[in-house]
């Protein structure tokens, strides 16, 4: 092993501890922070072990974007490298990338997902605005879907139609944490309303730091869920294409970003005091998905 890779090994497993393999207990307590259900508790253990695998990876990747000292593209270059190094069939040295041997050899996954989650966050250490929605959605097409097409791989169910209301699934969800997470987000310097929607509400970016929110940034808000309860409207028609295991979980990720949404409404679109869904939350909402979403 070089002086390089030694380095780097060395960096990205004592900066981010939780998401190694060996501390379970850490990852699916942050499993448990998400708005949907991860890998529900009913899925048999092949396939809840494969959507673990799949969360630890996103969430190792996500850390070294977000938390990782020193050369943040570096770092996410180098799993990049050891992500096609595992699908050349030359094994890898990273634990985290060592996770998704399944998704190479029993549950063919194409390298692309894997490796557009990397590309996000080499966006994010670029780019902390977004003029617009659009711009907005090409940012959630590498940091959300591809963990919808990696499920619909995992469970076999991939197909063109199916991959296309995923991604508006995935789309939507990412933008509700966007929503929930205003106040955090702008901590760390990052503003993930698009600018010509905060300009057109009149609401400045100091709102974003105020104890309690504003009638303006509620407005905003207001605006925002409902616009991505329409992207989860538009993709929830996958449930019913779907059968077996596949439906419940995906069932269960559109019910998390549908109470997700509600908790939002009820606390009046006010960021600083929403709370994420908790587990009956989902529950209820997902009973509704799997009789009741459009299609």
């Amino acid at each position: 092993m070089s002086g390089r890779d030694a380095e780097l090994r060395d960096r990205r497993l004592t900066a981010l501890p939780p998401v190694v393999p060996g501390p379970e207990a850490a990852t699916r307590a942050a499993m448990r922070g998400e708005n949907f259900p991860v890998a529900p508790r009913v899925l048999p253990a092949r396939l809840r072990g494969g959507l673990v695998a799949a969360y630890r990876y996103a969430r190792y990747v996500d850390d070294l974007g977000d938390e990782a000292p020193g050369d943040r593209m570096l770092l996410l270059d180098d799993v990049a490298e050891q992500v096609r190094s595992l699908y050349a069939g030359d094994g890898t040295r990273d634990p985290v990338v060592a996770g998704l041997a399944p998704f190479v050899s029993r549950q063919p996954v194409p390298i692309d997902p894997w490796l557009r989650l990397i590309e996000a966050n080499r966006v994010d250490q670029t780019v902390v605005r977004y003029e617009t929605f659009e711009s907005l959605l090409g940012y959630c097409r590498l940091s959300a879907d591809p963990v919808g097409e990696i499920v619909l791989h995992l469970f076999r169910s991939a197909t063109e139609e199916r991959l296309v209301l995923s991604s508006r699934i995935c789309s939507a969800l990412q933008l509700l944490e966007h929503w929930q997470d205003v106040v955090e987000d702008h901590a760390a310097g990052r503003v993930y309303l698009p600018q010509e929607d905060l300009r057109y509400f009149g609401v400045p970016e100091s709102d974003l730091a105020a104890p309690t929110a504003s009638p303006e940034l509620r407005a905003l808000l207001a605006f925002e869920t409902d616009r991505a309860l329409a992207w989860l409207d538009a993709g929830a028609p996958l449930v019913s294409t779907l059968h077996g295991w596949c439906r419940v979980a995906v069932a269960g990720y559109v019910a998390g970003g549908r109470a997700a949404a509600h908790l939002l409404r009820t606390s009046g679109h006010d960021p600083m005091h929403v709370r994420k869904p908790r587990a009956w939350d989902i529950a209820v909402a997902a009973g509704a998905a799997l009789v009741r979403w459009p299609g």
